[in-house]
């Protein structure tokens, strides 16, 4: 009992009911089925989510009044960290319209850092790129825009204006740009400036900017390394054995890393329909062709298919799109959130790819690999290639092991073809 004499669910049921104005319930239908859905979650979950009284504040305040209830509000009411758990609730129950938070941020941020550019002519050349290239290209995706799309475009962007940054300090514009000076500019700054290519070659297209070349770096090649056969069987069965208590979902996603080297940005965009049960086989859908999942990973392939618990404001939701939902509406769980999750259980996303695309090419052709993993013809035909040339490097070391007999201390260890 509370001080005023209120059990915990009268207490819950009181807080819902003052959060919803009696004229908003009467005016907007959905908010009237959003209050008794709110009233349906545990008493419990209902108090401990009034705790979190600045989220709580900000949801009464959007609900207060007719003009609040917008994404422009809540995009004035604070970060996307601030807002998202209200915003979410909002969006999946109909008070507001469904909208690309990424692709939303995204543009906000290339308006932002285009009023920095002094230059009036350079501003709107920042911008007309920016749209041409990315936000248009974004908006014809079907799919919610991942996180690390935006973040890349994002850092492109960045540097097109260090450049413009650098020309101005130096008494140069983008038209009057030569050569030279892009070589100067390259030479003082980090290893990244290739990324401005692309604009340049737009700005010539469009009678912005002379004729520049910029060369990319060249690529440092695939570097076998990884955990040991050993080592990865082990943790394997470690997080995935029938007496861990990680979820379905979270055992999945590191078989799929430990065992096929998917990247976890791979692992997030998996959906429902990319795992299908027939005739006692479970697949799972990466690339061109189904991959067969071993009896055990299917098993778990399987319970994180039928459970897909999202966590919400109030009451978690069944999300009826994602394999690994996330906690916005609409969107699966970040590769960022998954990284984490993968670290904590020792997973190191990248070695861990290596060591498990290193032994797939050793024994699947590069058009199977790619076919069955999803990865680019061109990718597959790399791995095989690497994989191919350190078995042979490798191979007279292996011989002249074996013919050495047993290894003494300080004598070279066999190669990976063993």
């Amino acid at each position: 009992m509370h001080r005023d004499g209120l059990c915990d669910r009268c207490t819950a049921n009181d807080k819902i009911h003052g959060l919803f104005p009696a004229e908003l319930t009467a005016r907007v239908p959905e908010a009237l089925a959003l209050r008794d859905w709110c009233l349906g979650a545990d008493e419990t979950a209902i108090l401990s989510t009034f705790g979190r009284k600045r989220t709580v504040e900000l949801l009464r305040t959007v609900l207060s009044a007719p003009g609040n209830l917008s994404h422009d509000f809540l995009d004035a009411a604070g970060t996307a960290q601030t807002t998202g758990a209200v915003r979410s609730l909002l969006v999946e129950h109909g008070l507001l319209p469904p909208r690309d938070e990424n692709l939303s941020r995204l543009e906000q941020w290339v308006t932002a850092t285009a009023e920095l550019i002094g230059d009036p002519a350079e501003r709107r050349a920042f911008v007309r790129f920016a749209r041409w290239r990315h936000l248009n290209t974004l908006r014809r995706r079907h799919q919610p825009i991942a996180s690390t799309l935006t973040t890349s475009r994002r850092r492109e962007l960045r540097i097109v204006r260090e450049l413009l940054d650098w020309a101005r300090q130096h008494g140069k514009k983008l038209s009057t740009l030569n050569q030279a000076d892009l070589q100067r500019w390259r030479a003082t700054t980090h290893s990244e400036t290739h990324r401005v290519k692309a604009f340049l070659v737009w700005a010539h297209r469009n009678k912005l900017a002379g004729r520049l070349s910029v060369s990319r770096p060249p690529h440092p090649g695939l570097a076998l390394s990884g955990p040991s056969l050993d080592e990865r069987r082990a943790l394997l069965g470690s997080v995935t054995g029938s007496d861990s208590p990680l979820p379905a979902a979270t055992k999945l996603a590191a078989a799929l890393v430990i065992l096929f080297g998917l990247q976890p940005h791979q692992i997030v965009k998996l959906q429902i329909g990319d795992i299908d049960h027939e005739h006692g086989k479970t697949r799972l859908r990466l690339g061109a062709d189904p991959l067969h999942l071993p009896d055990e990973i299917a098993a778990i392939a399987l319970e994180a298919r039928a459970n897909r618990t999202a966590p919400r404001l109030f009451r978690p939701t069944t999300d009826t799109t994602w394999l690994l939902p996330g906690t916005r509406h609409g969107h699966p769980l970040t590769s960022k959130a998954l990284i984490g999750q993968l670290r904590a259980l020792g997973i190191e996303p990248n070695p861990h790819r290596t060591a498990a695309l290193g032994t797939l090419a050793q024994t699947l052709p590069p058009a199977i690999l790619a076919r069955l993993t999803g990865l680019s013809m061109s990718n597959a035909v790399r791995w095989s290639t690497t994989v191919a040339a350190s078995n042979a490097r490798y191979a007279p070391l292996t011989d002249l092991a074996r013919t050495a007999g047993p290894r003494t201390r300080g004598q070279i260890p066999a190669g990976p073809s063993e």
